[in-house]
């Protein structure tokens, strides 16, 4: 995903939805969709990388308390507004630690955040993630990877290939899918319970629990 494209979106936060639904050609929607399902009245939930509010308030629709955090202070000012009733706390994912207690959310979400991290500030969230969920709790994160299958393996680098060399000649940086993160899931100490492949397996949804 290009890193340019990313923080063109990032800097027009209103139009952030449109733009990525259609970089992930409706998938982001479906993932949002099904997340959501997974919540009900009373439910204590966190989003990770929450955005604009947009699945904050899908949950919030369902009866579930809703704590967002996000980095971009421009994104929650747009998530205040389209999800006034829940919680915001403008602070990175790596910093999660020092602000949420142990066992304190039924389920913790998030959407095309873990693809922006390094792979040590994934397994840092993913750990901070087991110690702030509840015993029967339950995470799901929706995200970009790389698929698995040859096929779909060769349609993701022939698509995503112009769009990594146009953002190092602009940027001489970019951002990478994530590769093997099943791996990462298990050194935190949590378990895979359920995944589910859009786009060709360029993106995943993935449940999973202690």
């Amino acid at each position: 995903m290009s890193f340019v494209y990313m923080k063109i979106l990032e800097s027009r936060p209103e139009r952030y939805d449109l733009g990525m639904s259609l970089l992930t050609l409706g998938a982001l929607t479906k993932i949002k969709q099904q997340i959501a399902e997974h919540t009900h009245p009373g439910n204590r939930v966190l989003d990770l990388g929450c955005g604009t509010g947009t699945l904050a308030q899908m949950c919030i629709e369902r009866g579930a308390q809703v704590t967002g955090v996000d980095a971009n202070s421009g994104m929650l000012a747009v998530a205040k507004r389209n999800s006034p009733t829940a919680n915001y706390l403008n602070i990175s994912l790596s910093n999660i630690d020092e602000y949420l207690p142990d066992e304190s959310f039924d389920i913790i979400l998030s959407t095309l955040a873990f693809s922006e991290l390094t792979r040590a500030e994934r397994l840092h969230v993913l750990k901070q993630i087991k110690r702030i969920l509840k015993k029967e709790g339950k995470v799901l994160i929706g995200d970009e990877i790389i698929p698995e299958n040859f096929l779909a393996k060769c349609f993701y680098y022939a698509f995503m290939l112009p769009m990594r060399l146009l953002t190092w000649i602009m940027t001489q940086n970019t951002t990478h899918a994530i590769s093997n993160f099943d791996d990462e899931v298990r050194q935190a100490g949590m378990e895979i319970v359920n995944r589910k492949p859009f786009m060709l397996g360029m993106f995943i949804l993935l449940e999973i629990k202690k």
